[in-house]
């Protein structure tokens, strides 16, 4: 399918045409995954208590200074927020997938301090994926990158995964602009991304198509969890959401709790993760007052110091803890 026709502005009669013909494309193209798709429908229901978890970073005065905050929300808006601060070596390659790996680190050590508090079942609402394929270490990361992803796996992140399957806490990924072609591929439109064919089919509130797989060979190497996707229209916005597999089962009471909470609005995401991404936004003055913050407790020589740490970017994926130890050795 192309994406644009050329019209000619001279002969405003063919160009009529030439639009008529290619709505009629669109209409029979949307017929034909219309007949390939299951679409389903179901009502509000609140039979979980929520949670919204988002993270965010900033930079101190352009520098490689960076604070980096996570919230966690839940559904009468008692939040918790984790702060984590760094310095970076802006010019390496992997400093901005480190930055958002840590990130990552930061959100669920959040989640999973939450997870281990609660006992009742719960369902976490994250914002993006929960499946990290997006953050596996390639051949041009570090090897404090590697090392620090594989920490992340076996400190946090799979110890988490089998806390929620063993309190029955559900674990939803959730992604508002997706690139994604897990459904067009399930169902032979290989050309097109799901965005195309979640506007295309699900049309009003409710509606959803049921769990389909996820293909993540570069996660799975890591982790070996599986995960499902299923595609949701909450009040005229269509969303992707992520299971792991194990939870499967859990995708309708999911779906009915989405629809119970953004009933609270009058947009599609319910208020709860609009106040998750509230609270874990960093803003730069944000990232100046914590880097003035920090200065305020060293010697006059040692804030010369590591201001010309950060004006230089001469370290790479230091915590500021181990940073601040250098500089009082």
């Amino acid at each position: 399918m192309n994406s644009y026709i050329e019209l000619n502005a001279s002969n405003p009669k063919l160009a009529t045409l030439k639009i008529n013909k290619e709505f009629q494309n669109q209409d029979l193209l949307v017929a034909k995954i219309k007949n390939n798709i299951n679409v389903r429908k179901l009502e509000p229901k609140c039979s979980r208590k929520l949670f919204a978890a988002d993270s965010g970073f900033n930079n101190a005065y352009e520098s490689s200074f960076t604070v980096i905050k996570s919230a966690v929300v839940d559904d009468e808006i008692n939040v918790e927020t984790l702060k984590s601060i760094y310095l970076f070596h802006a010019n390496n390659y992997s400093s901005d997938r480190l930055k958002r790996l840590l990130m990552q680190v930061n959100l669920y050590q959040s989640i999973a301090k939450k997870v281990k508090q609660i006992a009742e079942k719960s369902l976490f609402l994250v914002d993006g994926t929960i499946t990290l394929s997006v953050f596996s270490p390639t051949s041009k990361d570090t090897k404090e990158y590697k090392n620090l992803f594989e920490r992340f796996l076996e400190e946090t992140y799979k110890s988490l995964i089998r806390d929620c399957v063993d309190k029955d806490i559900i674990l939803l990924g959730f992604l508002k602009r997706t690139g994604s072609t897990f459904l067009s591929r399930n169902i032979n439109f290989k050309d097109l991304y799901d965005m195309y064919i979640m506007n295309a089919v699900l049309t009003s509130s409710g509606e959803y198509i049921p769990p389909i797989p996820i293909s993540n060979s570069s996660s799975s190497r890591f982790i070996n969890l599986d995960y499902v996707t299923f595609f949701l229209n909450l009040k005229d916005w269509n969303y992707r959401f992520e299971l792991i597999k194990d939870q499967k089962n859990k995708y309708v009471e999911c779906i009915e709790n989405l629809l119970f909470w953004a009933t609270k609005t009058h947009y599609g995401m319910n208020p709860i993760f609009s106040k998750a991404d509230e609270y874990s936004r960093v803003t730069r003055r944000d990232a100046e007052i914590m880097f003035n913050l920090v200065l305020s407790d060293l010697s006059e020589d040692n804030k010369a110091k590591l201001r010309l740490i950060a004006k230089k970017k001469t370290h790479f994926g230091y915590g500021l803890n181990n940073t601040l130890k250098s500089l009082t050795r």
